[in-house]
């Protein structure tokens, strides 16, 4: 199970990053949901953790994503 629920306190506190998060809403498809669910679990975090380490990776730049083929975004 994906772990959803967070005290309110910590929202607000600087986390890990140094920083407050704020709360955003992002559209997925039903598999990028599923795989996000699927490494979170795994990895026991929370999706907006699995979504800020990969953004804040350096797997994630403007060339790989140039690389990955999506015509109507």
């Amino acid at each position: 199970m994906v772990k959803t629920l967070v005290a309110k306190d910590y929202r607000v506190k600087p986390g890990k990053w140094g920083e407050s998060k704020q709360r955003v809403q992002i559209m997925l498809t039903p598999t990028a949901i599923e795989l996000v669910d699927a490494i979170a679990e795994q990895m026991e975090l929370t999706r907006a953790e699995v979504i800020e380490r990969l953004i804040r990776s350096k797997c994630l730049n403007l060339e790989t994503l140039k690389e990955i083929a999506g015509d109507d975004d």
